[in-house]
């Protein structure tokens, strides 16, 4: 069943939540975003080990980076989901195809978006997809990014507090920079500096619960990338 839950701008309230501190990045569970999978390597089907975050955005497909798959056959990649952890738990499911964004340019990181296609598997209390956002998002809005950085000697699933950045002020700061700001993309800073996150590649940033946005590239100290939902769902919901 390929449903993808899609939330206009009139069914959800989203509104700034100003902070003046910085909240610290902080470990949560599987429990709390069932939605997370990992995208691991692996050269001989037994051997893995992390490489990017990932949405569950239906029961067969995940929504991540391109930069995070262009590279590799599919049979070299598989899926963790339902796990707290990067490297134990949960279950691994093969890779059957991947969908890169087209026009991705692995370069700039133009329209940095795949999904990758499972033989699908089965919701439960750690396994949902994630509703993706059929809103653009505004200035100065508070997010919480997801990732796996290293947190206390392992991987955990992680969040933390970011608030968006308007594209004059991250065009600014890209200034002399190979990096172009396009419309698709969300730039993301923490609340009481300029720098982003650069924990979470292919992981999903979130307002509301809802998927707003996928992590794409950092370039610290400046404000880290991340490409709108919003402006591909079209694409999203042909090719999951």
């Amino acid at each position: 069943m390929r449903v993808i839950a899609l939330l206009a701008l009139s069914l959800v309230a989203v509104a700034a939540v100003p902070s003046s501190r910085s909240l610290d990045r902080r470990l949560v569970t599987i429990e709390q975003y069932p939605s997370t999978a990992l995208i691991l390597m692996t050269w001989d089907g037994i051997h893995m080990f992390f490489h990017c975050g990932g949405t569950i955005i239906n029961n067969r497909a995940i929504l991540t980076a391109a930069h995070c798959m262009y590279y590799r056959p599919s049979q070299e990649f598989r899926v963790r989901i339902g796990s707290s952890f990067a490297n134990t738990g949960g279950q691994v499911i093969p890779v059957g195809a991947i969908a890169l964004y087209p026009g991705f340019n692995d370069a700039f990181f133009h329209w940095d978006l795949s999904i990758v296609l499972t033989p699908g598997f089965t919701y439960s209390n750690t396994v949902r997809p994630a509703p993706i956002a059929g809103f653009n998002l505004t200035d100065n809005l508070t997010v919480l990014a997801t990732g796996w950085a290293n947190i206390e000697g392992d991987r955990q699933i992680n969040e933390e507090q970011l608030v968006t950045v308007s594209q004059d002020v991250c065009i600014d700061h890209y200034d002399n920079t190979h990096a172009e700001i396009k419309d698709d993309v969300v730039c993301t800073k923490r609340p009481d500096q300029d720098g982003g996150y650069c924990g979470g590649f292919g992981a999903g940033i979130f307002q509301s619960g809802i998927l707003v946005a996928v992590h794409s590239n950092c370039y610290a100290p400046r404000p880290s990338l991340a490409i709108r939902v919003s402006h591909h769902t079209a694409w999203i919901q042909a090719n999951a």
